[in-house]
């Protein structure tokens, strides 16, 4: 016991010895990209996009291998991450989701470190809703103006005017244009790259200012979130040919019909898709498939692109002498991957994310095995600023994790969407769903995936007897997460369907 309290002694000094070798205050560059799943991104695992500017940046900073969102939908899941909770089935359940309504007396990451001397800066996406919470930040929000858009056509059905003189309208109210566009144009006429040069211009501006303040600079890329919009050079990186599409456009054996979701964001929201079919029917041609899977992978490198020209910028300053750079997404993304679309599910690509950090002068790269989450986020961020820990935080700080990436990370993460509540661990997937109302605590289906012998979860294995006490232990471990942070809903183990033997 003595040894280990010296080791742990050790670990602190060393960590603290090492944060004061910068001789300031850290500064944050956190850079959020809206739709990214870790699948695809050669950093992890087989690669089938080209992010040549994400995998520098991974060569020096820690690649965490098994991050987690928490809830996969955009304004749920930034609105957990900036707030350090967990969601509940009254909180952070939309896209459409405020701190500020949701979690008003909850103080969020920029404006703790607002109150704590920070300058917090936020340019393009950060926060989902633009008038949300306005106050956390010392300057007003910079967003673009433009257009997903860059043909005149498209600009035009994609209005709100179009909307109301055709009759053919998205959910959002707005008209209906194409998925995907390419046009020969440059990187600044489209939202993301105005985003990168108007955020990179501040920092110019922050080294010439030689401010004793230090900064919290968030900055939202938009891409690869729907529409597949970017410039052409960015489709011809691929052979639209041999595209590489999910090898699993199936539903998975024995999933419970709970999992399945209309994946209205596409069906609905633009010309040339067919409407949803019957459940786990994938009824779009195999052309269609191919063409919006180049067209994710053309917007993820595009966003890439804006990445590495955004840390080029800060790279080239004194600034990045003493400025930590997190790389996040808010979610992941299906590509008719168990025949769905988007987001909004709890199957691995729509949880599983990137996230990537890098310290000041960081020079030597490493990866972190175990799993973690985006509620982690925020307490490490503090952790790194030698600020007291708010008290209100479900995370935990990775802070010695980018020190010592061997060291273990938590025994489980919990994603959860709807009525769908999720534990994931180093191996295993397992999700439970409730119903509605008065049968809330009636659990409707539930499904458990084994990463390691079927990383694109294909079997359900929640009825082999094989993973009977897999399924037990994850339930457990599921029922005291919900015990804890959702009080309102009085959950018991009879509650869970016991596994068939």
């Amino acid at each position: 016991m003595r040894q280990c309290k010296k080791a742990a002694l050790l670990l602190t000094t060393l960590i603290s010895v090492s944060l004061n070798s910068y001789g300031k205050q850290l500064n944050f560059l956190h850079i959020i990209i809206d739709d990214l799943r870790a699948q695809g991104l050669s950093v992890y695992g087989e690669k089938t996009m080209e992010t040549p500017n994400i995998e520098a940046f991974a060569s020096t900073g820690i690649v965490f291998k098994k991050a987690y969102i928490n809830i996969p939908t955009c304004g749920a899941s930034r609105a957990s991450m900036l707030t350090g909770l967990y969601g509940r089935q009254n909180r952070f359940r939309e896209y459409t989701s405020r701190l500020d309504k949701d979690a008003p007396e909850t103080v969020s990451l920029p404006a703790y470190l607002k109150e704590h001397g920070y300058r917090t800066l936020s340019f393009g996406k950060v926060i989902h809703t633009k008038t949300d919470s306005l106050n956390v930040w010392s300057d007003d929000p910079w967003r673009s103006s433009f257009s997903d858009y860059r043909n005149a056509k498209n600009i035009e059905a994609r209005s709100h005017k179009s909307c109301k003189t055709t009759g053919i309208c998205a959910p959002s109210g707005v008209g209906k244009a194409p998925a995907f566009e390419m046009e020969d144009e440059a990187d600044n006429t489209y939202p993301d790259g105005d985003v990168a040069e108007a955020a990179g211009e501040m920092l110019r501006s922050l080294e010439k200012m030689m401010q004793k303040k230090p900064f919290y600079m968030a900055v939202g890329f938009v891409k690869p979130h729907l529409p597949f919009a970017v410039p052409k050079k960015y489709w011809d990186l691929y052979d639209s040919e041999s595209v590489k599409v999910s090898a699993a456009q199936f539903k998975p054996k024995g999933v419970p019909s709970e999992a399945w979701m209309k994946s209205g964001e596409l069906r609905n929201g633009y010309t040339g898709i067919p409407a949803a079919g019957d459940p786990w029917e994938n009824n779009l041609s195999e052309e269609l498939i191919k063409i919006l899977t180049h067209g994710y992978y053309a917007s993820t490198s595009f966003s890439d692109a804006q990445i590495g020209y955004l840390i080029g910028v800060l790279d080239s300053l004194e600034l990045a002498s003493n400025t930590v750079v997190i790389l996040s997404s808010d979610h992941g993304f299906s590509l008719a991957d168990h025949t769905l679309w988007n987001k909004h599910s709890l199957f691995n690509v729509a949880t599983r994310v990137p996230l990537i950090i890098r310290l000041p002068e960081q020079k030597a790269s490493g990866s972190v095995e175990g799993v973690v989450e985006y509620v982690d986020i925020y307490p490490t961020v503090v952790d790194l600023a030698n600020l007291r820990m708010p008290e209100h935080l479900a995370g935990i700080s990775l802070k010695k994790n980018l020190y010592y990436p061997k060291l273990p990370t938590k025994e489980a993460v919990f994603p959860r969407y709807q009525q769908g509540d999720n534990v994931t661990t180093k191996r295993y997937s397992y999700s439970a769903y409730f119903g509605r109302g008065d049968k809330s605590r009636k659990m409707m289906g539930h499904m458990l995936y084994d990463h390691l012998e079927d990383p694109l979860e294909t079997v359900n294995l929640v009825d082999n007897p094989e993973y009977a006490d897999t399924v037990l232990n994850l339930q457990m471990l599921l029922l005291e997460h919900i015990t804890q942070n959702d009080p309102e809903r009085v959950l018991e183990s009879s509650d869970f369907l016991k596994p068939k033997l």
